[in-house]
């Protein structure tokens, strides 16, 4: 599904209810709504940081893995790439501070989303910051791929290990090694 305005896009892809529908099946009711609304506030970061550089928003898209927002520029400076990659997570690790005393919970729920997004698969704000710092070192970037993917395997052993049985879990560690190695190069996004 695609919404089209002047010079901004909106766009859901099957995915992104698919995983819902997981998500819904595996999961309680507060810890959904607990977990949108940081989700919520991580991109918000990466708003604000989007308009403080003037990076300018092109799509916003809505897919299994998440929300991908793509700016207009692809020639951003790398001052602009960094602030609009971490803004999310610093976002998220400031709002676990904050909450530490008052809410442990939403406080863990943002902690683990602001240091999920470190991750550096390139789908994440991680992996965005690394493409920007490294563009140029093809070896160290290849070495991040095969890292990745260890870390994917590693994780979904640990799953199985450990017994949990979310699909959400599984699916998640697939699509992140998945888009290591489908996409050459991903437009500027968070």
């Amino acid at each position: 599904m695609e919404l089209k305005f002047q010079k901004f896009c909106l766009v859901m892809d099957f995915s992104f209810p698919a995983m819902l529908l997981l998500i819904f099946m595996q999961a309680e009711y507060s810890i959904i709504k607990q977990s949108f609304l940081v989700c919520l506030i991580h991109e918000l970061g990466h708003g604000i940081a989007i308009c403080l550089t003037n990076a300018g928003l092109r799509e916003i898209r809505f897919y299994a893995a998440g929300v991908r927002m793509i700016t207009n520029s692809a020639l951003l400076r790398t001052g602009q790439v960094l602030t609009v990659c971490l803004s999310g997570p610093v976002l998220n690790l400031l709002c676990a501070v904050l909450y530490w005393k008052c809410s442990p919970e939403t406080a863990f729920l943002h902690l683990s989303m602001g240091l999920f997004n470190l991750l550096p698969f390139r789908i994440l704000d991680g992996g965005a910051v690394l493409e920007c710092l490294l563009e140029t070192r093809t070896e160290a970037l290849q070495f991040r791929k095969f890292f990745c993917l260890f870390l994917s395997v590693l994780s979904i052993f640990l799953l199985y290990f450990f017994h949990f049985q979310n699909p959400a879990l599984y699916l998640t560690a697939v699509c992140l090694a998945f888009s290591e190695f489908t996409v050459d190069k991903l437009p500027p996004l968070w």
